[in-house]
């Protein structure tokens, strides 16, 4: 039996989507995908999706994962709500689909989320989100060192969180690779914050000996508790 319950609602000015049940990577990703079908086959521009009556979590890279889909299979919308529980929210799918031109928005309330979706011409929005210049300048220095397919997404408490499709590769039990978690220490967000673009540059390049020290050992392929987190600074 299915772990995820889907329920449509067609509305006049958008569609109301309704996952219940308890939350399963590959259903999450299987119900976006029907869910891109539908949406081009009817003409749809605008989709809610209520994550409320969704159960436990997906992890960083599973959520991750969830963007990618989303970006794959609903980018011909005009725009996307979500809504989960306020304390499950991340934005990570979110930062992702939106870094790829989808306009995106979690909300905790469903009403907000409505009122956004039907707001049909909207300012022109600026994301200051997405990465921080002292986050940013860091994965610009370390990003060789991963596959150019690899993802960076800063999350509410300010930590990097690195990963990257390993699916159908050799080893691979999960679609994503083991999640890589880069916290950096005030002192340093402080000085990256504060340098010039150049001087930011040369600060993040120093890092990339520690970054490397930190990386020794890691496995893609190892199960998502085993994640590895590195700290700079």
């Amino acid at each position: 039996m299915s772990s995820i319950q889907v329920r449509l609602v067609r509305l006049l000015d958008y569609l109301d989507v309704e996952l219940t049940g308890q939350a399963d990577l590959s259903e999450v990703l299987d119900a976006i995908r029907k869910l891109g079908n539908v949406t081009r086959d009817q003409g749809d521009k605008r989709l809610l999706l209520d994550l409320l009556g969704v159960e436990g979590e997906l992890h960083v890279a599973g959520q991750m994962q969830v963007g990618e889909q989303i970006v794959q299979s609903l980018s011909h919308l005009q725009s996307m709500a979500s809504v989960v529980p306020a304390d499950k929210i991340t934005r990570v799918s979110e930062h992702l689909a939106r870094a790829h031109g989808l306009r995106m928005k979690v909300f905790d309330a469903k009403d907000a989320a409505i009122a956004w979706l039907r707001d049909t011409e909207p300012p022109p929005e600026i994301d200051n989100t997405l990465m921080e210049a002292a986050h940013a300048a860091i994965w610009d220095a370390v990003r060789h060192l991963f596959p150019r397919h690899a993802q960076a997404i800063q999350l509410p408490n300010g930590s990097l969180a690195i990963s990257w499709s390993v699916a159908h590769q050799a080893g691979a039990h999960y679609d994503m690779a083991t999640p890589i978690t880069v916290r950096l220490e005030p002192d340093l967000i402080d000085s990256l914050t504060l340098a010039d673009p150049e001087q930011r540059k040369r600060i993040a390049t120093h890092q990339e000996a520690a970054f490397r020290a930190g990386l020794m050992g890691y496995d893609p392929y190892a199960a998502v508790p085993s994640a590895r987190v590195i700290i700079l600074g």
